[in-house]
């Protein structure tokens, strides 16, 4: 699970945008649970100016309502934004652990991959880069919602 902050175009206005301290920039942010394969398993667009760990704890709330999205999850492979009152929240709850990779794959000279980590940093570079995604210009935040879901079906179908 991770989020990601996103520009927004003049269209998007209004209370669904909102400014990301700690990227200084105003916005939106997706939240993303992918699955191990990098598939999107739930998403959820906010404005940017939510915190990361109270807005998964409400979309967790979410998406655990309906059964069939989370399977049998066991483990939930985060950053050390969600670390806080998500990992109480999902222990106490769900029973669910929490974990914050240590394990180091690559490591460049800023920045360094972690094991579990990168499936999701992968997935939403793939989201970004498709072009309906660059940039947030819907007015609702359903429909960018929508457009996540879509962008991810055409990676899925490639296999198929």
């Amino acid at each position: 699970m991770d989020t990601q902050s996103g520009k927004h175009a003049a269209t998007a206005t209004g209370a669904t945008v909102g400014f990301d301290a700690g990227q200084l920039g105003k916005g939106r942010k997706r939240l993303v649970l992918t699955d191990t394969l990098g598939n999107v398993r739930a998403s959820r667009v906010v404005p940017a100016h939510v915190q990361d760990g109270a807005a998964a704890i409400c979309f967790w709330d979410e998406v655990a309502a309906t059964p069939d999205v989370l399977g049998p999850v066991q483990v939930v492979f985060v950053d050390s934004t969600f670390h806080g009152a998500f990992r109480h929240h999902l222990a106490q709850r769900y029973a669910i652990r929490v974990e914050k990779p240590a394990q180091v794959v690559v490591e460049k000279s800023t920045f360094c991959i972690q094991a579990w980590r990168w499936i999701v940093e992968h997935t939403l570079a793939w989201l970004s880069a498709n072009r309906r995604l660059s940039k947030e210009d819907d007015r609702r935040l359903a429909h960018a919602n929508a457009w996540i879901s879509l962008a991810n079906s055409r990676p899925i179908l490639k296999f198929c």
